[in-house]
């Protein structure tokens, strides 16, 4: 999707205020560091929360009420409950990660939000988080795959039979629908946490309704491995959609979530990211490589650079242009957002972009566009059209191991929670 200037830090003003004010009332009674929960005698402590918490809470939208607050704040907290039993479970076979390893994964994320290492470590700090939060929560995800890779991979079994008879029904399923869905995984472990879980998967599913971000909160609050990629689940096809998920999604839209389905470890939310039929080339799918002429929100708050931008590019697309000159059209324009977009399908495109591009003539600029996130004009400067994509015996493994793979860690999962001695202070 074209990127709108993604923020960490994006979030409601009455959120960040309201957390702000209890996180106060908090500290009035307590010691700032104060000891809040001991897994196996092993301490979070109600800075570490407190700092997970904002930046959940960002990542959510902000929250309205005390209610939320709560909600939110009992879920970060299981959250990082199994985060210090994972990295509990990698340290009995001295697996650790190196300080090299967490900085690369750190700055990978910053250039996924667009943004260098350091830019994301003031914006996390500028919501009250930070850098080191953010590094403890990679060392846990990154831990934990590694070990249940390294202790579980060897009795993940997929077949050769296995995977040519998934292929074959692919080919027996041409031009019927299959699908990419996407989940958040909240686990149920006592019959005492039922009612509390299913009000935090509710809430979830206002929030993700009103604009939150999936992805984001998956890799935040989702006990499955499948965190790390944003719930992603790759694609499935309708026969080999678990029945409860076929029902879960059925009438969901495209890019809409399904309501809370309880499964038999907790609750699931699950998300329709995107729908295709099988071995039929997908208009949707052509690719197109995209620059843009980009004003950001932070320079829109000047009024001359607004106007001297205006200038220049409202009057591009009655010109002849060509990729070629869009360094020019920027310096031109005073634009201050990157030129390069890269290569994009049309179904990554949001709707107002999609239309702008469909269609358009090679090298010439689109009418400018108002956005959340700025001004731009775009141009589209080579397009390729979609073809039939085969099935890949290797590709086709490999989601199959993963898929056993992270249904054998959930229950390596929820076994460390049944063992484990968790004080709540």
């Amino acid at each position: 999707m074209i990127e709108k200037t993604k923020q960490i830090v994006k979030h409601s003003l009455m959120g960040i205020s309201f957390a702000a004010l209890l996180a106060g009332a908090a500290q009035s009674q307590q010691a700032i560091n104060s000891i809040e929960v001991l897994v196996n005698d092993e301490p979070l402590s109600s800075f570490d929360i407190n700092q997970r918490l904002r930046l959940v809470i960002a990542v959510a939208g902000g929250v309205e009420s005390e209610q939320e607050f709560l909600k939110v704040r009992e879920q970060v907290i299981r959250s990082m409950v199994d985060e210090k039993l994972q990295l509990q479970e990698a340290a009995t076979v001295d697996l650790t990660i190196e300080e090299a390893q967490l900085e690369e994964f750190f700055a990978r994320r910053a250039q996924g939000l667009g943004q260098t290492p350091e830019q994301f470590a003031t914006a996390l700090a500028s919501i009250g988080s930070s850098k080191q939060t953010m590094m403890d929560q990679m060392e846990a995800e990154i831990a934990w795959s590694q070990l249940v890779q390294g202790r579980l991979g060897s009795f993940v079994s997929v077949s050769d039979e296995e995977v040519e008879a998934y292929i074959q029904r692919i080919y027996d399923n041409k031009g019927k629908f299959e699908y990419r869905l996407a989940e958040i995984v909240l686990l149920v472990d006592s019959p005492e946490q039922e009612a509390s879980v299913k009000a935090n998967a509710d809430d979830l599913v206002t929030r993700i309704r009103s604009g939150a971000s999936f992805p984001d909160l998956a890799q935040q609050l989702s006990a499955s491995s499948t965190a790390a990629v944003g719930g992603d689940l790759g694609w499935i096809t309708a026969e080999d959609l678990d029945p409860d998920y076929a029902k879960a999604i059925e009438g969901v839209a495209v890019g809409d979530v399904a309501d809370p389905l309880r499964t038999a470890g907790g609750y699931v939310i699950l998300a329709q990211r995107d729908r295709r039929r099988i071995l039929t080339a997908d208009p949707l799918d052509t690719q197109i490589s995209l620059r843009q002429v980009h004003l950001t929100p932070e320079k829109m708050a000047d009024a001359e650079a607004v106007a001297n931008f205006r200038s220049v590019a409202e009057t591009l697309s009655s010109q002849e242009t060509s990729c070629a000159q869009v360094a020019q059209y920027v310096e031109d324009s005073g634009a201050d957002g990157r030129a390069e977009i890269g290569v994009l399908r049309y179904r990554d495109l949001q709707p107002q972009i999609r239309t702008a591009v469909e269609g358009a003539e090679i090298g010439k600029a689109s009418e400018l566009l108002t956005m959340e996130d700025g001004l731009r004009v775009l141009f589209v400067c080579a397009r390729e059209e979609a073809t039939v994509q085969e099935p890949d015996f290797d590709a086709v493994y490999n989601q199959m191991e993963q898929q056993r793979l992270s249904m054998m860690g959930r229950r390596y999962l929820r076994d460390l929670r049944r063992d484990a001695i968790v004080d709540y202070r």
